[in-house]
């Protein structure tokens, strides 16, 4: 804990420093979850219309998946260098998976009765998507954003040894320097910002759920 009540740890014009280490930590894992939704939502919405694509759409996002990280971050090393794409690829594939799997299982678990409802309202078919089945599928939807966060955190630790700076230097350079404290204090800050991130996540599910239930109500 030394590491982390020290002061000068704490200094803005210090790009190593603890809160700039986990600005940049931050940063990039909120680029790639914006980014692997992006993929992932049409991705889903596509698969549930053309169900027979889904089979191989969701084997591939497994692939990739168990892929370790070090040894695809290493492989990119001789196309991107050391630089944030060699983190920033591998990241979003790696959420696709748990982002495509959730979505396709929140979409089909809308009842169409209440898509035909919104139908009958004189919604066209994209109206209905964004009004009626993402609202209701956003529960689970989240649970997903909330798995795949949390995984990105930890995985996102290893950016430093390609050359992307945020909280795992920490532990990288504490590791190179046998310094315990640091290794300690990077490790707190990885815990803390996991844990802080899947509980705001869940509140916001709450809320979701709670809004959700309240349009099935009132259809």
């Amino acid at each position: 804990m030394q590491y982390l009540l020290d002061g000068s740890n704490w200094d803005f014009a210090d790009p190593q420093s603890v809160p700039n280490l986990l600005v940049d930590h931050i940063v990039i894992t909120l680029l790639c979850m914006l980014v692997g939704l992006a993929i992932a939502l049409p991705i889903s919405f596509l698969l549930v219309r053309y169900t027979r694509f889904y089979p191989s759409a969701i084997t591939t996002a497994s692939v990739i998946y168990t892929l370790p990280s070090l040894a695809f971050m290493a492989f990119l090393i001789p196309i991107f260098l050391l630089s944030p794409l060699t983190v920033f690829i591998p990241l979003v594939l790696y959420t696709q998976v748990v982002l495509i799997r959730n979505t396709v299982a929140a979409i089909r678990s809308v009842d169409p009765m209440l898509v035909e409802v919104g139908r009958a309202m004189g919604m066209n078919n994209l109206q209905v998507q964004l009004r009626v089945v993402l609202p209701l599928a956003a529960p689970i939807i989240i649970a997903g954003i909330r798995v795949a966060t949390v995984t990105t955190i930890g995985i996102a630790a290893i950016g430093p040894l390609f050359g992307t700076q945020n909280l795992g230097y920490l532990i990288t350079n504490g590791l190179a320097l046998s310094y315990k404290d640091m290794i300690l204090a990077g490790a707190i800050m990885l815990t803390i910002l996991a844990l802080g991130t899947d509980l705001l996540l869940l509140g916001v599910q709450n809320l979701i759920n709670r809004a959700g239930a309240e349009v099935v109500a009132a259809a």
